[in-house]
C-alpha cells in the first residue's frame, strides 16, 4: 500500500507538470515571436542599467544649460508684461513698417510700484501720419492678445500713452502731422556707464572667445562646476576680463527645478552655505565677485542669504544680486554687514531673439544715460553675442561700456 501524498509532493507534482506544460508551449512559439520578445528583454536591460548605472552612456548637457534662463522670468510679473508689451510695439511696428528692426528708446525712467522697481519707457516711433491709423489698429490687436489688463490711449496725434492695470509704463511719441519722417536726434543726456555682465560661462569656450574678442571690458560670471572652466578662465584672464563666481542657488520648485551643482539650500546651516561658498572661490580663482544663478527661493531667505554673503565677505569678494525674484533680500543684508553690492538693471535675453536682445540693450542704454549708470545681465547664446557687436557699432557716445567695479556701490 502506498503511503499517503504530502501537500508539498503534491504541490511539486503540480509544478512539474505545469513546467513541462509551459514548456512544450514555448517551444511552439514561431521564430518570430522569440525575436520579438528578445527585443523587448533588451529595452527593459537598457532601462534598467540607464537607471542604476548612469554615466556609461553618452554623455547629456549639463542640467543648467536646460535651465539656464528659467529664473528670470520670476523676476516679477510687471516686469515680464512690459516686456510683452515691447514685443507688441516692435510686431506692430513691423506690420507697418517691415524693414524696421528697432524700437527707438528716447529715455527710460525707473519707477516703483508697491514696493518693487520696474522701468517707465519713452519709445519714439519712425511712422508718417499715413502709418499711424493701421499700427494703432495693429496694436490693439496685439495688446489684447498679449497684455489682457494692458490700455493703449492716443490723447494727442503726438503722445499716446500704455499703461497695464491703470499703471504707466509706456509713452510713445510720434511725428507731428506736418513733419516728415526723419531720423530721430540723440537723446541730450549726460554721460552713462554701462556695464554688460555674461553668466553661464564655463561651458563653452567658442562662445568665451567670442566675447573676449569684443572691444569693451564685458565680465565673465563662470560656474563654479563647469565643464570647460579652466579653459575659459584662461581666456578671461588673457583679455583682463573681470571675473565672477556664477553661484547656483536654490530655486522655487526645487528640487523638480534643478539649478546645477552644489547649490547653497535653504535647508543648510551656517557653516554649510559658507563651506559652499568657500568652495566655489577656490574652483574660481581671480573671481572678484559673486552673484546668483536662480535663487528666488534662496536669496528671499534673510539667514542663508546673511551667511552667505558673509562668507563672500570673508574672501574679499562683492555681491551682484541677479534679481531673480522682486522679494530679494540681497541688498538689506549686504547693507547690515557692509558688503560691496551691485544689483542688476536689464536681463537681455530671456527672448533668444536679436531684435528683442536688441531692445534690451537700447532700454540698458538709455537707463544708464538717465541715472549715470546700469547693469545688464546675458547669456552665452550666438543671438546674444550677435546682437553686443550690432549695438556697439550704433550706441549713443555718451554711454560708455565699463567694468562693473568703474561703477558706484548701490
Amino acid at each position: 500500500m502506498c503511503a499517503k501524498q504530502t501537500d508539498d509532493e503534491r504541490a511539486g507534482s503540480h509544478r512539474s507538470a505545469f513546467s513541462s506544460l509551459l514548456g512544450d508551449h514555448l517551444r511552439s512559439l514561431p521564430v518570430g515571436v522569440w525575436i520579438a520578445l528578445a527585443l523587448v528583454l533588451g529595452v527593459l536591460i537598457g532601462i534598467f542599467a540607464a537607471r542604476w548605472f548612469p554615466g556609461r552612456g553618452p554623455t547629456a548637457p549639463p542640467p543648467q544649460q536646460a535651465n539656464a534662463t528659467y529664473e528670470e522670468y520670476r523676476a516679477g510679473e510687471l516686469e515680464n508684461r512690459i516686456k510683452l508689451v515691447d514685443s507688441a510695439l516692435l510686431r506692430s511696428l513691423r506690420s507697418v513698417k517691415p524693414e524696421a528692426d528697432r524700437l527707438q528708446v528716447q529715455a527710460v525712467e525707473g519707477r516703483e510700484h508697491q514696493g518693487r522697481e520696474y522701468l517707465y519707457q519713452t519709445i519714439r516711433l519712425p511712422l508718417t501720419p499715413a502709418d499711424k491709423p493701421a499700427f494703432a489698429r495693429h496694436l490693439a490687436k496685439e495688446l489684447a492678445s498679449l497684455v489682457p489688463g494692458a490700455h493703449f490711449t492716443q490723447p494727442t496725434p503726438t503722445q499716446w500713452d500704455i499703461a497695464i492695470d491703470a499703471l504707466p509704463t509706456h509713452r510713445l511719441l510720434l511725428p507731428a502731422e506736418a513733419e516728415k519722417p526723419a531720423k530721430p536726434e540723440r537723446p541730450q543726456a549726460g554721460k552713462g556707464r554701462l556695464a554688460l555682465i555674461i553668466d553661464d560661462m564655463g561651458e563653452d569656450v567658442g562662445f568665451a572667445k567670442g566675447l573676449a574678442a569684443l572691444d569693451v571690458p564685458v565680465a565673465f560670471s563662470i560656474w563654479p562646476d563647469s565643464g570647460s572652466r579652466e579653459a575659459v578662465l584662461k581666456i578671461a584672464k588673457a583679455h583682463s576680463r573681470e571675473i565672477l563666481i556664477h553661484l547656483p542657488m536654490q530655486p522655487k520648485g526645487y528640487p523638480k527645478v534643478e539649478p546645477g551643482k552644489h547649490p547653497l539650500l535653504v535647508t543648510m546651516t551656517a557653516d554649510q552655505v559658507r563651506d559652499a561658498v568657500h568652495r566655489a572661490v577656490e574652483r574660481v580663482p581671480g573671481a572678484i565677485g559673486l552673484n546668483n544663478h536662480m535663487g528666488s527661493q534662496f536669496t528671499e531667505n534673510s539667514f542663508g542669504m546673511h551667511a552667505a554673503l558673509q562668507a563672500m565677505k570673508d574672501k574679499g569678494l562683492f555681491f551682484l544680486d541677479s534679481r531673480t525674484t522682486a522679494e530679494t533680500v540681497g541688498e538689506r543684508e549686504a547693507k547690515r554687514i557692509g558688503l560691496r553690492f551691485y544689483k542688476r538693471d536689464v536681463f537681455l535675453d530671456n527672448e533668444q531673439n536679436v531684435s528683442a536682445i536688441l531692445h534690451q540693450l537700447r532700454q540698458a542704454e538709455a537707463l544708464a544715460r538717465s541715472k549715470g549708470q546700469a547693469i545688464a545681465i546675458g547669456h552665452p547664446h550666438p543671438e546674444t553675442l550677435q546682437a553686443i557687436r550690432q549695438w556697439l557699432k550704433e550706441k549713443d557716445d555718451s554711454v560708455s561700456v565699463v567694468p562693473l567695479t568703474a561703477l558706484s556701490v548701490r
